[in-house]
């Protein structure tokens, strides 16, 4: 059974109401993974997500027998994770619902996670950015050929796998070249898919400008990493807001402030008699 048929089959399954207490959630199974997303447009993302778990939230609220699409569940090993419908859960968390609608079928981890990268590129009231569905893609892509030793599986096609997954197919078909060259040993675990193992595809696009140079670095700085990362986020977010001409001047008037402060006597002077107060 391939992953279509897979999803066609969790698609079908009976609906039944679960306890919210039962489900289970994993990275595993998230195939939003915010770190994909173009810095300046991560928090308009995340409030996006909100935004609909909000909306989603009121309506549960606004009448007890009110419920929303199943979400779509694998049976792993008797753990039920959530493949589809992380924010419907959340809602009904938030709603203080204790059951919620669910179609359920056994599915083993590896095909979950394809599963859950597949159903969320089509079909959603929360459109996943591009570059998580490309992403999606290419964890796709390094599946089912065997992470480039083999080719795509009969009826499939560039053609046909963009369509499942709303890219390109040139994207594709370059994502297949590419495929060989991929060593997972190479990158750091923090650029990995935490379902597949294998290298993300802005990191593997993007390799070169300082992700996959990041491995040692990430093991020591991994709190700096992350603090880099929110203050991008918000600066990106200020971009966004700011004409180009404005930003450009931001950034001269603060690097000429920081030309000056390293020249400031007053400063040194501060720096020498703090050294010295600690001076054992």
């Amino acid at each position: 059974m391939n992953i279509e048929q897979a999803l066609q089959r969790l698609q079908s399954a009976e609906v039944q109401m679960l306890p919210l207490a039962e489900l289970k959630t994993d990275d595993t199974f998230q195939p939003r993974e915010v770190r994909m997303v173009p810095f300046r447009e991560q928090i308009g993302v995340e409030r996006r997500s909100e935004d609909h778990i909000s909306v989603m939230r009121l309506a549960l609220e606004a009448a007890q027998g009110t419920e929303l699409e199943p979400v779509l569940v694998a049976d792993v090993q008797g753990g039920m994770y959530v493949v589809d419908g992380h924010h419907r859960l959340t809602a009904y968390r938030k709603a203080l619902r204790e059951a919620i609608p669910a179609r359920v079928v056994p599915m083993e981890r590896a095909k979950a996670v394809l599963v859950s990268k597949l159903v969320n590129c089509t079909g959603r009231a929360l459109e996943m950015h591009a570059e998580q569905r490309r992403d999606a893609a290419w964890q796709y892509l390094a599946a089912v050929t065997k992470r480039g030793a083999v080719s795509l599986p009969a009826r499939e096609s560039t053609r046909t796998v963009g369509v499942l997954f709303s890219v390109s197919h040139s994207t594709v078909a370059r994502m297949l070249r590419k495929l060989p060259e991929v060593n997972p040993r190479d990158w750091s675990t923090a650029a990995l898919d935490p379902g597949t193992g294998f290298p993300r595809w802005r990191y593997v696009r993007e390799a070169g400008a300082g992700w996959q140079d990041m491995k040692e670095r990430l093991d020591v700085e991994q709190l700096t990493q992350h603090e880099a990362e929110k203050f991008a986020r918000k600066v990106g977010a200020l971009i966004e807001k700011t004409s180009p001409e404005a930003v450009r001047r931001a950034w001269q008037m603060l690097g000429i402030e920081a030309q000056l402060e390293a020249v400031n006597e007053d400063m040194k002077d501060f720096a020498a008699d703090t050294a010295e107060s600690m001076d054992f």
